[in-house]
């Protein structure tokens, strides 16, 4: 409960809308999300719900088909999530994955599949892991602000062991334009 303990996060639900906002702003209609689950109760849902929230937004019905549970947050389970959607026929040019890590998976089952990142799928992500800056194409994503997030973390947990109150920081994140997402307007 909010009060009993210290936080420094993004705001998750709207950092996934802005990550289906751009690309819907390159053209994408068909969208598709991969998540961890959708009830699992922590940042997956909350960007599940900010997917949601955007495909409304713009007047995009949700298609569950197009909807992506890995089981967790590791590469090789969004892997095999995706594979699996691929091999039942599931169309989409873009693909919004909730972390990194599951995107880089999702690449590698597109590129097996015969898809390339961007020109048959963009893709987009959240976080901003190093290893995303080296993967080729470069992921676009939306990058936590880490080094201010852990001197934040810093700061809080002093104030409250020289008595202050527990408090929850919201921090901003920014768009690292990679080369994983297409312009289809052109």
């Amino acid at each position: 409960r909010v009060g009993e303990y210290s936080a420094v996060s993004i705001a998750d639900e709207e950092t996934a809308r802005q990550a289906v906002d751009h690309l819907y702003a390159h053209g994408h209609r068909r969208i598709a999300a991969l998540i961890c689950r959708e009830d699992d109760q922590s940042i997956s849902q909350l960007r599940y719900q900010g997917y949601r929230k955007a495909l409304e937004s713009h007047g995009i019905p949700l298609d569950e088909d197009l909807v992506m549970c890995a089981g967790s947050f590791d590469i090789r389970d969004a892997y095999e999530a995706v594979r699996e959607k691929l091999r039942q026929g599931a169309e989409f040019t873009a693909l919004f994955a909730i972390a990194d890590s599951m995107a880089i998976g999702a690449m590698r089952a597109l590129r097996e599949s015969g898809r390339s990142v961007p020109d048959d799928c963009s893709i987009i992500a959240i976080d901003g892991l190093t290893v995303s800056e080296y993967i080729y194409p470069m992921l676009t994503t939306l990058c936590q602000p880490t080094d201010e997030m852990g001197a934040r973390s810093v700061e809080l947990l002093l104030g409250v062991i020289q008595g202050g109150v527990h408090r929850h920081l919201t921090l901003p994140t920014t768009l690292r334009a990679g080369q994983s997402v297409r312009d289809l307007r052109r």
